[in-house]
């Protein structure tokens, strides 16, 4: 036979396990806004019943429930559909400084528009065509000088453009190498937290939250590997190289390669050896400075280049009005460099229109040789300056459109794993408000409970024995 109080020990452990799960519940609306976190709920089991079988157990109708327990207060996660999204994450981050570069390389080259290199070579050319008609018109000769000005300023003015860009995908680079060690410090952290937390016996479940949420951002930066061992210690990888073993980290480093011709950084282990990245933000700003912005200026420095050879080489076969020859148009080796040569700037009459000599009035026939250049298909090897920088344009704007259908589509992808995730890890108010209530309504019943049985022991210790007295 149980005692009397037997029912007490039940209704207390009912109102301890609903007040705990109000708690939970509370805890999850509390953050129902909080980036990274996982919803909770009290897992309640039934303890050990009344009595338990032996040779020895009280004589009665059988075993009797012991109420209820909060046996832990677990965290609603999906560990599969976490590790695909960081997986996905990794790639959309690689997409996305792709298509950010290549926008900004969009803004740069400026095609089409009125202010582009496009139309400042083709008013060069036009300068060209006036000067056969006016061969000794000196305002012509002017503004020939001042359109070769505009070509030189605007490829000088490009190229600055791109190394800005790369500086800044330079830095970035950088940047994003000290963000991974920091992110990797804490995770460090609280692997020791979490580990001393759990070896008692505890959940740390908002201490996983924040782990959680430093991996999916180190995700993005980089591709990783992720491990969890028994004890709630996560190991991360980069490549074949741990980067995170319980409490302690390797960093990274950028450095500069010697010798190096760009000064840009390269990656290494803190230790100097070689770190193998293969996606992520980090290896897409690595190839947007390396390859896509780097291609863009070898381009534009094959244009400039052959730009100013072709037009310097017939125009040192011309004449000027002063009867001189071998003069050069444009000084400078590159897009860089590119300026109208001192032979020009010095004394407009060495603008070489005439082809023979003695000169004769009004002989044109080099200036229709150097407007023949922009027609020329072989200056570029099989195209013209022209079609050769609407190929680069165009190509441009081809890579472009694959980077944003790669962002586009890599976004929905996520989109949709973050929504599976939520669907098990989000707090949905709604749930929770009727958790709310039906955890109330089970502690008011387990009062009720109590006050029942504080009555029938009221009645035994106060009203029993009075008949007779």
């Amino acid at each position: 036979m149980v005692s009397t109080f037997f029912g007490l020990e039940i209704g207390r452990r009912a109102l301890q396990s609903q007040s705990t799960a109000l708690d939970v519940t509370g805890h999850n609306i509390a953050n129902a806004n909080t980036e990274g976190y996982t919803r909770q709920r009290a897992i309640m089991t039934t303890p050990t019943p009344f009595a338990y079988p032996s040779v020895n157990k009280p004589v009665g109708a059988g075993q009797l429930g012991t109420g209820v327990n909060v046996e832990e207060v677990r965290r609603l996660r999906d560990s599969f559909v976490d590790s695909q999204i960081r997986k996905e994450n990794t790639v959309a981050g690689y997409w996305e400084n792709r298509k950010n570069t290549l926008d900004k390389l969009e803004v740069i080259i400026n095609e089409p528009s009125e202010s582009g290199l496009r139309t400042v070579l083709d008013q060069f050319w036009l300068s060209l065509q006036t000067l056969t008609t006016k061969p000794e018109d000196r305002s012509v000769r002017a503004t020939v000088a001042q359109r070769g000005m505009a070509v030189a300023d605007t490829f000088r003015h490009m190229d600055k453009q791109l190394v800005d860009l790369q500086a800044d995908l330079n830095q970035s680079v950088d940047i994003k190498v000290k963000e991974i060690n920091n992110i990797a410090s804490q995770i460090t952290g609280l692997n020791g937290q979490i580990v001393a937390i759990e070896a008692s016996g505890d959940h740390a479940n908002d201490l996983r939250d924040k782990r959680d949420l430093l991996i999916d951002q180190l995700a993005k930066i980089v591709d990783i590997n992720t491990r969890e061992d028994q004890f709630g210690s996560v190991s991360i990888a980069i490549g074949t190289r741990t980067l995170v073993s319980g409490k302690k980290f390797t960093a990274l480093e950028t450095y500069v390669p010697v010798p190096s011709t760009t000064g840009f950084y390269s990656i290494r282990w803190e230790d100097g050896s070689s770190v193998n990245i293969s996606s992520g933000e980090l290896q897409g700003l690595i190839y947007s400075r390396d390859i896509i912005a780097q291609g863009q200026r070898d381009q534009l420095n094959t244009l400039a280049a052959n730009y100013i050879n072709e037009v310097n080489a017939q125009h040192q076969a011309g004449y000027g009005l002063d009867g001189g020859t071998g003069y050069n148009f444009f000084a400078g080796t590159d897009a860089s460099t590119i300026r109208v040569h001192t032979d020009i700037t010095s004394d407009l009459d060495h603008i070489a229109a005439a082809g023979t000599l003695p000169l004769a009035p009004g002989d044109n026939s080099n200036a229709l040789l150097l407007v023949d250049i922009k027609h020329d298909a072989t200056t570029m090897g099989t195209a013209t300056f022209d079609d050769y920088f609407r190929g680069m344009v165009a190509q441009l704007g081809v890579d472009g459109q694959a980077a944003g259908r790669m962002v586009d589509n890599q976004g929905l992808l996520v989109s949709q794993l973050f929504t599976q995730q939520q669907q098990l890890s989000g707090v949905s108010l709604d749930e929770e408000m009727t958790n709310m209530i039906k955890f109330q309504h089970a502690y008011n019943a387990a009062s009720r409970v109590i006050t029942s049985m504080d009555e029938m022991l009221g009645t035994l210790i106060s009203r029993m024995g009075l008949v007779g007295r």
